[in-house]
C-alpha cells in the first residue's frame, strides 16, 4: 500500500508539472474570433506554426491562444477548403478545428480526447 502511494504522489507531481507549463485553457463565456486561413498543404503550413517536424501526417490545425490589441481572443484555423458539399474528412477537420478553438487543446499524447482537467498547449488534426 505504501509502494502504491509512493506512486500516486509521482503521478500527481509529473500531471502538476506538466500543467505547470501549458497556458491556461479558454474561457468558456468569452467571444473569440475564428479566423480560417485556407491552406492547400496543412503539413508545411502546421509544421511551420508549431516549428518542428511532425511524424503524423497533418490534415490542419489551429492556433487558439492568440490575443488582440483589446484582448479578445483569436483562433486561427489553417485547413484545406472542402472539395464539395461531400467531402466528410475537410468538413470533419474543419470541426474538429474550431472545437480547440472554444476548447483549447483536448488531445491526450495519442490523439485522443482526454478529461478536462489534464490542459495541454497545442493540437492538430492527424490523418490516421
Amino acid at each position: 500500500m505504501r509502494r502504491l502511494a509512493g506512486i500516486n504522489t509521482a503521478v500527481a507531481l509529473l500531471a502538476l508539472a506538466a500543467c505547470a507549463s501549458q497556458p491556461a485553457p479558454p474561457r468558456t463565456d468569452e467571444q473569440v474570433t475564428v479566423i480560417w486561413q485556407r491552406v492547400d498543404d496543412p503539413q508545411a503550413a502546421c509544421q511551420k506554426l508549431q516549428g518542428h517536424k511532425e511524424v503524423f501526417a497533418i490534415r490542419g490545425c489551429s492556433k487558439w491562444n492568440e490575443r488582440d490589441r483589446q484582448g479578445q481572443r483569436i483562433c486561427t484555423v489553417y485547413a484545406p477548403a472542402p472539395e464539395s458539399e461531400k467531402d466528410k474528412d475537410a468538413f470533419v477537420t474543419l470541426g474538429h478545428e474550431l472545437m480547440h478553438c472554444f476548447d483549447g487543446n483536448w488531445h491526450d499524447r495519442w490523439g485522443e480526447m482526454k478529461p478536462e482537467e489534464q490542459p495541454a498547449a497545442a493540437g492538430g488534426t492527424r490523418k490516421r
